[in-house]
């Protein structure tokens, strides 16, 4: 059976030269593909006439211009080099990164390069694209794991962002083997079956802003991807970079991500809803480059409809004057409604048609759309110092300690709560005014936006230092902490990044924490919390698909009597989610998390403490 899709093609081609009839339209479809084929996710991601079929036929069925051939692109090489997948029924793959493959030098030294033509499922996207070039007469092209991302599958984000820090010789290696022994080897391979792809494009989503700093991207991501594009002719690109809006200068941010992406220019939601479309339209007519604005992938989950068709009318009235413009809807999940993706086909074809309802009506970059997307960010409060009653040279110990949290000293630190012991600073005075405070500090300053991920990984590593130090000691004097907080990641998710900062940060605030891990299923949720019994339940998701369970988790406790508060988060995540399934709270980051958790303990009846005190202690 073939497929004709002639039509798209021709207009993706002729977009590039402004020539279109219309501005095309690309999206990131293979969840919603397996879902809408019917197809067990088992053989959707590992067989490769179901995954070109359904991508195929949902492309008709939806009337999309082009199918989307990807797949679990995240997991590919980390996979062929020996990392654990873990496949479920319902929901892409993911890997399992709780015992990393590389710890050390001595893990890296040895690693093998893959084979694309015999490791993991190199194959099966080699087959995928024969395939679908045969059916479709479309272009093949990889979809590949960019360095900075795959250093994070094989190493953990958090040994990437702190060996950034202690050691960046070493992930420097880990990058140059990845690029030279692992990367460049399959791009070229793809290539040379497939001659006719000049352009491959990269999955590098972890190094986005926030997640790491700009001086970060610069070193341990763009000059890789750069490296890559030298070792394989030019032929690679890597274009899904977020965090505009975190920047000070846009323009700077986008000439990294053209020299990342030289063939045009990729903002996306929320960052594009934030800065405005037409901001990104001006910069690219002034650099003369194609353009291509992204939908969010919340609005296409959660709606409403005409918010779904008045947006895509935004962008391709801004977008499509003089051509070179593609929209892309990012993404279209397996739990994306039917009747949302039919919504935004249709605004598609309406504007096409010349059926302009909103038209002039512009809203992104306005101060409404940046509330909009802010909507619970709240200041973090850091209280006034009170008089400590400590001597001179006290209180200077207790600032220099102070600071070394907030710059992420972690060498150090021990030592200095140690010696604030010896003169006889008091156990809770260096926990309240030096630890706690330099974590509130912190949260605040992340919250201003003036510190990233990486400063906050960093000044909780230092924390926990201290923490470690008077942990004997607060234990032995039955020293209460402020309340047990239990954090899941829920079943079908095996990412942790979010919810590990967020027990750092919690720990940081005075708080007992009890990670029970990933993967975690109504059940074991339950169990655990029955033995633990938590002043709050904190949920994390880092997928779009995995979202639901934190309804179910919530809907069993609630069915089983069980009264504990549930608050959760995670990158898709959002306030209007967490009231739909009836949680109790959302936090959109870790300080925010901490604020949260706070405000929920606040209302704690007084009946409960008593009660709750054995169970803290103990916990420490």
């Amino acid at each position: 059976m073939r497929y004709d899709f002639t039509e798209g093609f021709e207009r993706l081609r002729a977009d590039a030269l402004g020539r279109a009839d219309h501005a095309p339209f690309i999206q990131q479809s293979h969840e919603f593909n397996m879902m809408l084929s019917g197809t067990n996710a088992r053989e959707y991601y590992s067989n490769p006439e179901a995954l070109v079929h359904g991508a195929c036929k949902t492309a008709l069925e939806m009337g999309f211009d082009v199918p989307d051939l990807c797949w679990d692109a995240y997991n590919i090489e980390a996979e062929a080099l020996g990392a654990k997948l873990v496949m479920f029924d319902d929901l892409c793959p993911a890997l399992d990164n709780l015992d990393p493959i590389v710890k050390s030098e001595r893990d890296l030294a040895r690693l093998k390069a893959p084979d694309p033509a015999r490791d993991g499922r190199m194959p099966f996207v080699f087959e995928s694209q024969q395939i679908y070039k045969e059916l479709t007469g479309g272009t093949p092209a990889l979809v590949y794991c960019a360095p900075f991302t795959l250093a994070t599958q094989i190493l953990t984000f958090e040994r990437v962002v702190l060996g950034i820090k202690d050691d960046p010789a070493f992930i420097h290696r880990v990058l140059t083997f990845l690029v030279d022994e692992v990367l460049a080897p399959y791009v070229n391979a793809f290539c040379k079956k497939f001659p006719e792809a000049r352009e491959n494009y990269g999955s590098d989503a972890v190094a986005s802003l926030p997640f790491i700093t700009l001086d970060m991207l610069e070193e341990f991501s763009l000059q890789y991807i750069e490296r890559l594009r030298r070792k394989t002719d030019g032929r690679v690109v890597c274009d899904n970079w977020w965090g505009d809006s975190f920047v000070k200068d846009p323009a700077a941010f986008w000439a990294m991500k053209l020299r990342a992406t030289p063939s045009y220019l990729k903002v996306q939601d929320p960052d594009l809803w934030k800065m405005g479309a037409q901001a990104a339209k001006d910069h690219a007519l002034a650099k003369d480059v194609p353009l291509m604005l992204g939908l969010s992938n919340n609005l296409l989950q959660y709606g409403p409809t005409e918010e779904i068709g008045r947006r895509i009318h935004e962008y391709l009235e801004i977008g499509s004057p003089g051509g070179r413009f593609t929209l892309y809807l990012c993404s279209l999940s397996c739990q994306t409604p039917i009747e949302h993706a039919r919504a935004a086909i249709d605004a598609i074809k309406s504007f096409r048609r010349g059926d302009r309802p909103w038209e002039g009506q512009h809203r992104s970059g306005s101060e409404a759309a940046l509330a909009e997307s802010e909507p619970g960010r709240k200041s973090v409060q850091v209280p006034e110092k009170a008089p400590s009653g400590l001597s001179e040279a006290q209180e200077t110990l207790l600032d220099d300690l102070f600071d070394m949290v907030v710059d992420g000293v972690s060498d150090e630190t021990p030592d200095r709560v140690r010696q604030a012991l010896t003169m006889k600073v008091p156990v809770s005075t260096i926990l309240e005014d030096a630890l706690i405070a330099a974590m509130e500090e912190i949260g605040q300053m992340f919250s201003d936006g003036t510190i990233f991920v990486p400063e906050m990984l960093l000044s909780a590593r230092a924390m926990k230092g201290g923490l470690e130090v008077l942990r004997p000691i607060l234990t032995q004097t039955a020293a209460k902490p402020k309340g047990l907080v239990m954090l899941a990641t829920v079943q079908g998710d095996v990412h942790d990044i979010g919810k590990n900062l967020v027990g750092m940060m919690l720990e940081g605030a005075g708080f007992s924490v009890v990670d029970i891990g990933i993967n975690i299923s109504p059940e074991e949720a339950i169990e655990k919390a029955l033995a633990l019994e938590p002043d709050v339940i904190g949920l994390s998701a880092l997928l779009t698909t995995t979202m639901p369970q934190m309804g179910r988790i919530v809907a069993a406790f609630r069915k089983s009597g069980l009264s504990y508060p549930i608050v959760v988060g995670g990158a898709p995540v959002t306030e209007s989610f967490a009231k739909t399934i009836g949680a109790d709270g959302y936090a959109e980051d870790a300080p925010g998390a901490v604020e949260l958790v706070k405000t929920l303990l606040a209302r704690r009846p007084a009946a409960t403490e008593e009660r709750r005190d054995q169970v803290l202690v103990a916990a420490r």
